[in-house]
């Protein structure tokens, strides 16, 4: 059953994920991270910073006030002085102060003082501790000896007090001598005021940057994604008539410039592969169309008028050959496919050079003869080493085999064709067969190795081969890891060389 693919259409590519909008999203994550991260830590360091103002304030007065118990001198004269109290909270009124005795019981307190006994610290600092002058660096010394230094109580109103606790020792003089609590307290709700609009200022931020920072987010995907429907573009304008299309690299951007090269040079291929494509399929209807026309054209003949045994013997032996002929063609043309998908199989072994050789020139000799054509062996191995070859046997006669027939065919009358094996001491080897003649001409070489390409643009002698002899000898030294080439000089000497590679792992 043929299984029908439709095209994707806009509806359904609507259910994909969108790019351009995962950036934009990204771009709002990463705003709403750093901004948040930034607003947390500047609002735990405003925090900290009131708290520790206020700390060194609370500090300060308590200072102030030890100076006038001082010279007050009993507990008696403080307690009995109607204004010592409100006149120690210095008429500011967010300042508050309460005289405790020991069981934390107030026995006097400011009109500001508003803080209950449990909202009180538990722990009250020796106000002899207290230097005349305070700032943050007493206050951090402090706090590194008695730890927290005041507290925080919300009252019932929502006004929000800060508390600092500190123990008198009344003098000696007194009888008898003893201690008392004095607490101090300062409403901040106006800093926490500060702190909380900053805050909501905080949030709406955020909320804007990162609408903001969303929109721009996909605004910038879609200008630098515009490059990559350019893209799409341009393979949506190929096909099999418009291969020449490419992108331009006057204007990509520098992290597109590698896949812009690699999206041309696989046009490139793909235009090189299509002409071949199509070479070959012109030059397959060719080959297969003129053995297949004398092979009819024959029939045809025969069976025009009543012929005897002897003319019907000579039409079926005349199609035996192009039978033949079709045979190989189909044979090389099914190696070569087994090749390129890598289904032939290589079964290496040392080959002695010299014998291998001899045997594949005895079997050419009957037809060098025919032309008075005359075959040279010469084999040399380097640092007097054995002539061998690591390489598949039947293979190397295949190769070697359509050298010499390629040489036999194009080589003159009375001429030399030389066959030159040379093992390496790596283990390497390199067989090269020559031949003179007219030579093959520059713009023919890159290749001369392509399937069914004939350097003349005639096809003249089409016949003698199928075009596909020098082909099967690149497939066979790409097989065995090596490399084929050529060398030629016209009018002089044309030289085929395979080069074999050393056994690895032997």
């Amino acid at each position: 059953m043929t299984r029908r693919i439709d095209a994707v259409s806009p509806r359904a590519g609507a259910r994909h994920k969108s790019l351009t909008w995962q950036i934009g999203l990204l771009f709002a994550l990463i705003s709403f991270l750093v901004i948040a991260a930034m607003g947390f830590s500047i609002d735990r360091m405003l925090a900290n910073e009131l708290l520790e103002a206020n700390d060194v304030l609370l500090l300060g007065n308590m200072s102030l006030l030890r100076n006038r118990i001082e010279r007050i001198g009993s507990a008696e004269s403080i307690l009995g002085s109607p204004r010592f109290v409100e006149e120690t909270a210095m008429g500011y009124r967010k300042l508050g102060l309460a005289v405790l005795d020991e069981k934390r019981q107030i026995l006097a307190a400011s009109e500001g003082f508003s803080v209950p006994v449990e909202g009180l610290p538990e722990q009250a600092i020796p106000m002899e501790s207290l230097p005349e002058h305070v700032d943050n660096a007493v206050e951090r010394e402090l706090r590194s000896r008695f730890g927290r230094l005041s507290r925080e109580w919300t009252a019932p109103d929502g006004r929000w007090y800060q508390v600092l606790l500190a123990r008198v020792t009344l003098p000696a003089a007194n009888s008898p001598p003893g201690t008392m609590l004095v607490a101090l307290s300062y409403d901040r709700s106006l800093p926490r005021e500060l702190l909380a609009r900053y805050r909501k200022g905080l949030i709406e931020t955020l909320i804007l940057s990162v609408l903001v920072a969303g929109a721009l987010g996909v605004w910038a995907a879609r200008v630098v994604l515009k490059r990559v429907r350019r893209i799409a573009a341009t393979a949506g304008r190929i096909s099999a008539s418009a291969l020449n299309e490419r992108l331009s690299l006057d204007d990509t951007p520098e992290e597109f410039l590698d896949s812009t090269l690699a999206f041309n040079h696989m046009l490139d291929r793909l235009e090189d592969s299509f002409r071949r494509l199509s070479e070959f399929s012109s030059d397959l209807a060719h080959d297969l169309r003129t053995p297949i026309n004398n092979l009819l054209g024959e029939a045809q003949v025969a069976l025009s008028r009543p012929r005897d045994a002897a003319e019907y013997r000579a039409v079926l032996e005349s199609a035996v050959e192009e039978y033949e002929r079709l045979s190989r063609m189909i044979e090389n043309m099914l190696f070569l496919a087994r090749a390129d998908n890598a289904q032939a199989r290589v079964a290496p072994q040392w080959i002695d050079l010299r014998s291998a050789l001899e045997k594949i020139l005895s079997y050419y000799e009957l037809l060098a003869e025919e032309r008075n054509i005359r075959l040279v062996l010469e084999v040399r191995s380097e640092k007097g080493g054995k002539a061998r070859a690591w390489a598949d046997e039947l293979m190397l006669n295949r190769a070697v085999g359509n050298l010499l027939s390629n040489a036999l065919r194009h080589g003159p009358r009375d001429c030399t064709i030389s066959v030159r094996a040379r093992a390496r001491a790596d283990g390497s080897a390199e067989v090269e067969v020559a031949n003179p003649g007219a030579g093959i001409a520059r713009e023919h070489l890159p290749r001369i190795f392509d399937r069914f390409y004939r350097p003349s643009s005639s096809r003249e002698g089409s016949a003698a081969g199928s075009g596909l002899g020098l082909a099967i000898v690149k497939s066979i030294a790409e097989l065995h890891g090596g490399r084929v080439g050529v060398r030629s000089e016209p009018g002089l000497e044309t030289a085929f060389i395979l080069s074999l590679p050393a056994a690895r792992g032997v």
